[in-house]
């Protein structure tokens, strides 16, 4: 097995974005999905008094998430292809990905039993495509080449309110967005959102 990807950067900011949407809810009475859980850092230290259901790719990432959290059931699983169709409802997903957390999102959100108020993390790694390669990868899974670097520039700037927010708002109806909160490492996007369904 080759060198694992290091997890995290700015731990301290991606646990401050979860806190904030969280607030003072009370975990105990949560269930939630953690796909591309990992080592379960982040939710070892926010989620473990919540009915976790996690999933990774790697035997070894689940073995050390399953040490952390005796209590979860944390399983082997391509994270594309929502892996607990049968549990539930959710309250809550962490959908901490690399680089794409949106086809994983897709499949939950087609699958999952899904709770009438439902908080949302995720972590997007395609801003870096759209200077680097000129390619860009909407949430809805479509890819698109953009040649003239102005247009790539104000793709990239503009990135979360033009692109992801109009997607996400109209994906998820009925849902309504109640809270929202993001930011920005680098060429890095963090957000996440509390949605109701009315």
């Amino acid at each position: 097995m080759g060198t694992r990807q290091k997890q995290h950067v700015d731990y301290h900011r991606k646990t401050a974005l979860r806190k904030r949407l969280l607030g003072s809810v009370s975990l105990a009475e949560y269930t939630m999905y953690v796909p591309f859980i990992g080592d379960g850092d982040i939710a070892s230290d926010l989620y473990k008094e919540a009915t976790i259901y996690g999933a990774d790719i790697e035997w070894e990432r689940v073995t050390t998430a399953l040490e952390r959290l005796p209590q979860a059931k944390i399983i082997r699983a391509d994270c594309n292809r929502f892996p607990f169709p049968d549990e539930g409802p959710f309250d809550m997903a962490d959908f901490d990905a690399y680089s794409d957390p949106y086809e994983a999102f897709r499949s939950f959100w087609s699958v999952a039993k899904k709770a009438d108020r439902l908080t949302l993390f995720f972590t997007d790694g395609h801003k870096q495509g759209i200077m680097r390669t000129g390619w860009v990868h909407y949430p809805d899974g479509r890819k698109e080449h953009i040649q003239p670097l102005n247009e790539r520039r104000k793709l990239f700037n503009f990135y979360f309110p033009r692109i992801i927010m109009p997607w996400f708002t109209e994906y998820v109806k009925p849902y309504r967005i109640t809270q929202k909160g993001f930011y920005l490492r680098g060429m890095m996007l963090y957000w996440g959102a509390v949605i109701e369904n009315v």
